[in-house]
């Protein structure tokens, strides 16, 4: 399989506490769960050299923010094709941004409410610095997207936020429901401030331990849901022909695979066939059944 696409892992730093994002336990970081660093140019070279007939590079992280990388604008420079960078938008050099918007490629915001609202879960993006930074990244030429997660808080919103998007010079306004929609946001203290909640209503808050959920975060970080029987697989990479870079330089079939947590490996790209043979089984990979499987 000729791989067309590359899906990188520039940092597993980043500025927010997304409630519901994999690197934290509700907002609230847990010490010691993941190392925090930055891709090297170097590594990524390696990595690009695997792959002469590149046609689009996706930074997007499973942990961190592509931004937070002092050397983004390099990393996407040596792409040397189509870029897009997935991004809360609050950090980044002016210089940066400006560079980045003379490339062959675009930049989307993860901005999910306005500013009396998106902070509810991009916890600690600023409002101010996030407008700054689309301003530096549009007037100097960039093609910006601004990608709208659909919450019970922020569904009342999605009218005028298109509007200002229009407005700022956005190319395209999407709104997604990625599944992560229900949980309590903790502060730094460890302590419920609000809940995330579905938009259709569909839920409500509930009785939640907070000390138990941080325990099992930090000893058995993994909640992929069991199946039974056999499943049909409808893998996105081998039908997109892409492969995920980590922030190491390693590559693996896929984010979902690539994601290393305490208590799972991560699967080399070489395994892949190996992953493709337990597809047609009862004993199915755990993640492929539980990330592609279809039925």
């Amino acid at each position: 399989m000729e791989i067309k696409i590359l899906h990188v892992e520039a940092s597993t730093y980043c500025n927010a506490r997304c409630p519901l994002c994999p690197r934290n336990a509700h907002g609230y970081n847990v010490p010691g769960v993941y190392a925090e660093q930055h891709l090297s140019i170097e590594n990524y070279k390696k990595a690009l050299e695997k792959f002469p007939n590149l046609k689009f590079v996706y930074f997007n992280g499973n942990l961190g923010d592509p931004m937070m990388n002092p050397d983004i604008l390099e990393l996407a420079k040596i792409s040397q094709c189509y870029t897009n960078i997935f991004t809360n938008g609050s950090i980044g050099r002016e210089e940066t941004w400006k560079g980045l918007a003379k490339l062959m490629g675009e930049v989307t915001f993860s901005i999910d409410g306005l500013e009396d609202t998106n902070h509810l879960y991009r916890q600690d993006v600023d409002w101010n610095r996030l407008m700054q930074r689309i301003k530096w990244y549009i007037e100097a030429g960039g093609t910006a997207v601004w990608k709208w997660i659909k919450f019970k808080h922020n569904q009342h919103q999605i009218h005028e936020a298109e509007t200002i998007s229009k407005q700022l010079g956005f190319k395209r306004f999407d709104v997604v429901d990625h599944g992560r929609n229900y949980g309590p946001a903790l502060n730094k203290k460890a302590e419920i401030t609000h809940w995330i909640l579905p938009a259709d209503g569909s839920k409500s808050p509930e009785e939640f331990n907070v000390q138990d959920k941080i325990t099992r975060y930090k000893l058995n970080h993994d909640n992929w849901n069991e199946f039974k029987g056999k499943i049909d697989i409808a893998c996105e990479h081998e039908i997109e022909q892409k492969v995920y870079v980590d922030v190491n330089g390693d590559l693996s079939p896929c984010c979902y695979q690539g994601f290393k947590l305490p208590n799972r490996k991560r699967i080399d790209l070489t395994e892949f066939q190996a992953l493709k043979d337990t597809w047609s089984t009862t004993s199915c990979d755990k993640i492929c059944a539980s990330t592609c499987g279809k039925s």
